[in-house]
């Protein structure tokens, strides 16, 4: 798994070189669990590296994850646009699981690991105060009973505002249909994220983030830690 994660993180860098695109940003996170809007996934502090590369209005982020012990891993490729205050998003999300065979660009019936989600979100804009997400599955989310998509659909609102010289984030996430994350109409996702970061230089930073989260549905709560190291070029 780790040559792949190696293997895939230079497709974008031999991209790079042909269509001239800059690479602003770079950071490897330790986690010490990975929660996903209000579940975990995997039982063991995750290693997250991501690099990200832009050019203009377009941008392509190469972001991964690999528990400790092998529970959970992830390779996600996410190509977004941005439109003023608003960014269009297609995440490509590919799950290798446990224990079977599992290749990257195996698109078959019963072997494809991959799912698609089309996200609109305004979490880049500086005027408003409040953030907001939709996000819908539209690959790789079957209903097994009727074999039709079931495009599961995440709302999440944000409310970022400064506390005490730390940034404070709460934030509530619902599904509003049946779907991959509820049997039902649900509140998935609630808690608050607090973060400070400490500026080594003008490109080197060391992020830290605790987080509370409290899953309404299942009735379960996680505190999670995180910290590592990000490049940025400035540019």
């Amino acid at each position: 798994m780790i040559r792949s994660f190696i293997a895939i993180l230079f497709i974008p860098i031999s991209l790079c070189g042909v269509a001239q695109i800059s690479f602003p940003e770079a950071e490897v996170m330790i986690q010490s669990r990975h929660i996903w809007r209000g579940t975990q996934l995997g039982n063991a502090p995750a290693i997250e590296p991501s690099v990200t590369f832009t050019k203009g209005h377009f941008s392509l982020n190469v972001w991964t994850s690999i528990t400790t012990n092998n529970s959970y891993s992830e390779i996600d490729l996410i190509p977004a646009w941005q439109f003023g205050e608003f960014t269009v998003t297609v995440l490509d999300y590919y799950n290798p699981v446990v224990g079977e065979k599992n290749q990257f660009l195996n698109f078959q019936d019963g072997y494809n690991r991959h799912s698609l989600e089309l996200t609109v979100d305004n979490y880049s804009g500086e005027k408003h105060r409040i953030k907001w997400l939709v996000g819908t599955l539209f690959v790789g989310d079957k209903n097994e009973e009727t074999g039709n998509p079931f495009y599961s659909t995440y709302l999440e609102l944000k409310y970022p505002f400064p506390f005490l010289k730390i940034d404070a984030e709460p934030f509530v996430g619902l599904t509003p249909f049946k779907g991959y994350y509820a049997e039902k109409l649900a509140v998935i996702n609630s808690g608050i994220a607090l973060s400070k970061e400490l500026k080594l230089s003008s490109n080197l930073s060391i992020p830290i983030i605790l987080t509370y989260t409290y899953n309404p549905y299942e009735d379960k709560q996680f505190i999670t830690l995180g910290s590592g190291i990000v490049f940025s070029s400035g540019e």
